[in-house]
């Protein structure tokens, strides 16, 4: 038997789940995300979300005045493609969110050795200490440089509302320090701020 041909679209073998043959190549398309560098200010406005109830038209407005403010005070283009430092995720928090996110702590800032067990145990009580709470984490390692936000956890794992549909990490795999291959997530105390 003969295998059946590829079909044919103006000279591009079309493949399955979005992806084409070009060149030698299989290539997929970018998601949103993939390029630019806007976890950060994803993340702020979720953990707007939770924290203020925000609706749909809010978040908007919010993710504008981000955007706005973001086009003032820093370098646009870079911030778009490489994304935002830890100092600007304050000043954004102070200048931009204070009426949507008025509690905002660093418990962990100037304590880089935080083990995984007193910053899980502190982020565990800060969560289960009241309604519209919120973490907003910087999360690293070998398969992540990325700003999310999380809403819950439990003693095994971590919950997100994040994105780019990272959805929850096993604390077995997490570290606070120095990523493993058994341990390769980074949960980064210093970057990570407490809000409500």
């Amino acid at each position: 038997m003969s295998a059946t041909p590829k079909p044919r679209l103006s000279g591009l073998s079309v493949r399955r789940k979005g992806m084409l043959y070009l060149n030698g190549k299989t290539l997929k398309p970018y998601a949103q995300g993939s390029l630019d560098g806007l976890c950060a200010v994803y993340s702020i406005v979720n953990a707007a979300r939770i924290v203020s109830d925000l609706n749909e038209e809010e978040a908007k407005r919010l993710f504008r005045e981000i955007l706005g403010w973001l086009d003032e005070n820093e370098d646009l283009a870079r911030v778009l493609t490489e994304g935002i430092t830890l100092n600007t995720v304050g000043s954004i928090l102070r200048e931009v969110a204070s009426d949507r996110i008025p509690e905002r702590n660093m418990p962990f800032k100037h304590r880089p050795e935080t083990s995984l067990e007193e910053f899980w145990t502190e982020a565990m009580a800060f969560l289960d200490g009241g309604e519209k709470r919120a973490l907003l984490i910087g999360v690293g390692g070998r398969h992540w440089d990325h700003w999310t936000v999380s809403h819950a956890i439990s003693e095994r794992e971590i919950y997100f509302f994040d994105s780019h549909r990272l959805r929850n990490m096993k604390r077995s795999r997490c570290t606070t320090n120095r990523p493993t291959a058994a341990r390769p997530h980074l949960l980064c105390p210093t970057h990570t701020y407490f809000l409500s």
